[in-house]
């Protein structure tokens, strides 16, 4: 093999190597989130509007408002840095919640999925094809985050809230078990 051949194969390998380990990790954090807040008062919580809930995510990482921070006169260094840290981490609170926003509203429609018709088996694999599309949003979320952390990208979520947005107007379509039942 030629050495520009051996370096692409390596590269994709790498690059696979690295969707994977995201892949993995996102999942192993959403469980971890999932469980941690099994029985917590948190899995109760049903948002009025997921726009205006997470309106504040889609700016927290702005690049203006870092700016901002920067060029506000008195700060030191070490001040900006930490902003900036505590900016990420709240960041992180949200992308925290938007998986546990995603896994009620998909439970839920699991459990409305059981009394469906057998016209209505075509939203088992909608529903799988939604969780899979989310799934790639918050790995692409997850890397731009790292980026960002290197100064090098800014974070995009939108289409994770428009994600949940159109999953929940699912959700709110469908009818209840009980007037299924009735």
């Amino acid at each position: 093999m030629s050495t520009p051949t051996v370096l692409t194969v390596l590269s994709a390998l790498a690059f696979l190597g690295l969707l994977l380990g995201l892949t993995l990790y996102s999942r192993w954090r959403a469980n971890a989130l999932f469980e941690e807040n099994a029985y917590g008062e948190a899995m109760g919580v049903d948002r009025e509007s997921f726009s205006d809930y997470y309106r504040p995510m889609t700016r927290i990482l702005d690049p203006r408002e870092m700016e901002a921070c920067s060029s506000l006169s008195g700060l030191k260094p070490s001040d900006i840095a930490r902003f900036r840290t505590d900016r990420i981490a709240a960041f992180r609170t949200y992308l925290n919640e938007v998986r546990l926003d995603f896994n009620r509203i998909e439970f839920k429609l699991r459990y409305i999925m059981l009394a469906a018709s057998q016209n209505e088996a075509e939203l088992v694999s909608r529903l799988n094809q939604v969780k899979t599309n989310f799934q790639l949003q918050l790995i692409r979320v997850e890397f731009q985050l790292v980026l960002f952390r290197l100064g090098w990208a800014g974070v995009d979520v939108e289409p994770l809230v428009q994600m949940l947005e159109q999953l929940e107007a699912c959700l709110l379509l469908r009818p209840s078990t009980s007037a299924a039942a009735a």
